[in-house]
């Protein structure tokens, strides 16, 4: 049973020179019908702390749960907060983000008008400042060759059509920057995977193919804090392969249980071709330090690790040839 319009999810690890700024931007929203989930993934700084400063200001809608041990990621703290959510819609805010006093009143005037399972609002506005007040904020511009929607736009239900505007680059797949109803979440069993990164691509792509009305709007709603020393890139070849693996061959299953490429095994395919490009342009960025001029080899290498997630190493090799060979062919 809801108990409130919105909760607002926000997973949390050491962040205590965030978080305080993330709250106050929730408590200034002009919607007052909503609850802050806070998860903390066992932070080691004061990040609690600072949470906890913050909770009489709120009034009760201020709850913080922790994960029994650190899982790496903000996945599984994510999942916590959906399980424990009480209000009718979800949003996610990252713990070094903020959002806009308007965020959750526009969301939720346009999820009632339109009844929709999931709310996109494309536009945000992006700093590359770690200090909130020299920060030189700016819109963000969208993907190469993107086009914005000028009023609330409903995607195709042909999900053909949605997933030939994801493999061309169309959807930015963090869970920020959305509005989740949150019975079609608990319904499909739509849940972030245990891994340490990429789990919002996941998240995202299940959300793109199983929300009956998926809305893209103008709104601007999101502060997005681009950091210097963002997690992913900290980690290595290894650890990328490990996460990639488990990545694809969570999106595997997915598809294979849905009727729907069962019967269009040419999209199907593009969706895999497409993931597997992303993620090695991603680990070859995150690693080019550590990566050879011949980075294929070291890809055909590494993947033959046991550790790795079987089906996820045998796609990915797959694609991998694949790709050799037509580079080989031009």
């Amino acid at each position: 049973m809801t108990t409130c319009a919105v909760s607002v999810i926000i997973p949390l690890f050491n962040a205590e020179k965030y978080i305080r700024q993330c709250l106050i931007s929730v408590l200034a929203s002009e919607f007052k019908d909503y609850e802050v989930i806070v998860i903390d993934d066992c932070s080691t700084d004061n990040s609690v702390a600072e949470v906890e400063k913050l909770l009489p200001h709120f009034d009760g809608r201020l709850k913080i749960f922790s994960t029994e041990k650190n899982s790496g990621g903000a996945g599984v703290p994510r999942n916590v907060g959906i399980q424990n959510a009480a209000g009718k819609y979800i949003t996610f805010v990252d713990n070094d983000d903020l959002i806009l006093p308007t965020a959750l009143g526009d969301f939720f005037d346009t999820a009632e008008e339109f009844q929709a399972d999931v709310i996109y609002a494309e536009r945000f506005i992006i700093f590359n400042d770690n200090d909130l007040k020299s920060a030189k904020p700016r819109l963000y511009s969208g993907l190469p060759n993107f086009k914005f929607v000028e009023k609330p736009t409903l995607e195709p239900e042909d999900l053909t059509e949605r997933i030939q505007r994801y493999v061309g680059g169309k959807f930015l797949w963090v869970p920020w920057g959305k509005f989740y109803r949150r019975d079609f979440l608990i319904e499909n069993r739509i849940e972030f995977p245990q891994v340490r990164f990429s789990e919002d691509m996941v998240f995202s792509f299940e959300c793109l193919c199983l929300a009956k009305k998926y809305l893209r709007v103008p709104n601007v709603t999101n502060i997005y804090r681009a950091r210097k020393n963002s997690a992913a890139g900290n980690y290595n070849l290894k650890t990328w392969l490990l996460v990639t693996t488990k990545v694809v061959s969570v999106m595997e299953d997915f598809m294979s249980k849905q009727e729907f490429f069962q019967r269009n095994a040419e999209v199907h395919h593009a969706v895999l071709q497409f993931v597997t490009g992303e993620s090695f342009n991603w680990i070859t960025k995150a690693c080019s330090k550590d990566l050879p001029h011949e980075v294929y080899k070291i890809f055909y290498y590494c993947l033959q690790g046991s550790e790795l997630d079987a089906r996820g190493k045998d796609i990915l090799l797959a694609y991998l040839c694949a790709e050799q060979a037509t580079n080989q062919t031009r």
